[in-house]
């Protein structure tokens, strides 16, 4: 049986020369440092044969440098089970990271080694609900009309994305429930002082915390539907056509943009505006000429 696995980077299987492809026990592409939990776990439930891991091609988001250090036994923070499963993985690590076709050819001729003996015993592998959160060192805007919306909000971004010190996390926030009005700047504890100035002001650019012993309490104030909720972006809204089509909050057209620009057109605008535009895109690209705005989705699942 074949003794390794074929790794790629951001490129597809079809850009791999055939008899390299034919030779592999398993060819994929993988994009994200999480792969890496998927890949140990198929080493040891599928292909305890495998013996060597060839990773080939573009590293352009720096997940092939956690894929190839884990493989070779780090416990990094992308790992998702046991570090005792990449200590006795027993595999060699080929990295061909922004190496060339020539290059994976030699490698592959030094690699294939069919083994008669599997070379780990077979194991049901189960990956760890992730539950990480991200640090951010930047002032971010969260926009809602609905205070306790607002902050919930709040308190997903700092639980998701807060800094850690002393005794909280922490994020500087402008929290914005208006489009017009003064503002202020404020200490805001999400949980003892809300609403922290906003019942007077349009906005708060405020240094938002949650004490780490209030964290269950902030837990069950998160009320995830908000994300869910239609609120009208103060920048207005778009239509998507042949351009992107920009309209004020009353209907005024602004711009017309080519839609080669929307990503910079999404960056400006608050998360959720933002979110809904990028995924309208995608559907408007997968779609072509089926694609209805605010329509498609309806149509997709057979609803309404």
């Amino acid at each position: 049986m074949s003794n390794f696995l074929l790794v790629l980077l951001w490129v597809s299987p079809e850009a791999v020369p055939r008899e390299v492809r034919e030779l592999a026990a398993y060819v994929g592409t993988v994009y994200t440092a999480d792969a890496v939990n998927y890949i140990i776990k198929s080493l040891y439930d599928a292909y305890t044969y495998v013996d060597t891991v060839v990773v080939y091609g573009p590293d352009f988001t720096g997940a092939g440098e956690y894929i190839v250090r884990t493989l070779r036994g780090e416990c990094t923070e992308a790992l998702r089970l046991p570090c005792q499963y990449v200590k006795e993985l027993n595999v060699a690590v080929v990295d061909l990271r922004w190496g060339g076709e020539a290059a994976l050819r030699e490698a592959v001729g030094r690699a294939y080694r069919p083994r008669q003996e599997p070379a780990r015993p077979r194991r049901e592998v189960a990956l760890e609900r992730p539950n990480k959160r991200h640090p951010v060192h930047m002032a971010h805007v969260i926009y809602d009309v609905d205070l306790e919306a607002l902050r919930a909000k709040a308190l997903d971004y700092v639980l998701t994305y807060g800094v850690e010190s002393g005794d909280v996390l922490y994020n500087v926030l402008v929290l914005q429930r208006a489009n017009e009005g003064d503002y202020t700047a404020a200490l805001c504890d999400l949980l003892e002082d809300w609403p922290c100035g906003l019942d007077r002001h349009a906005a708060v650019f405020a240094t938002c915390y949650v004490k780490k012993r209030d964290f269950e309490k902030a837990l069950a104030l998160l009320r995830l539907d908000v994300f869910r909720r239609d609120v009208y972006d103060p920048h207005g809204n778009f239509v998507l056509g042949d351009k992107l089509y920009h309209y004020s909050p009353v209907g005024v057209l602004l711009r017309e943009v080519d839609l080669s620009h929307i990503g910079r057109e999404a960056a400006k605008l608050l998360p959720d505006h933002a979110f809904y535009l990028g995924r309208e895109y995608a559907a408007r690209l997968l779609l072509g000429k089926e694609y209805k705005q605010d329509k498609w989705m309806a149509s997709a699942t057979g609803v309404g």
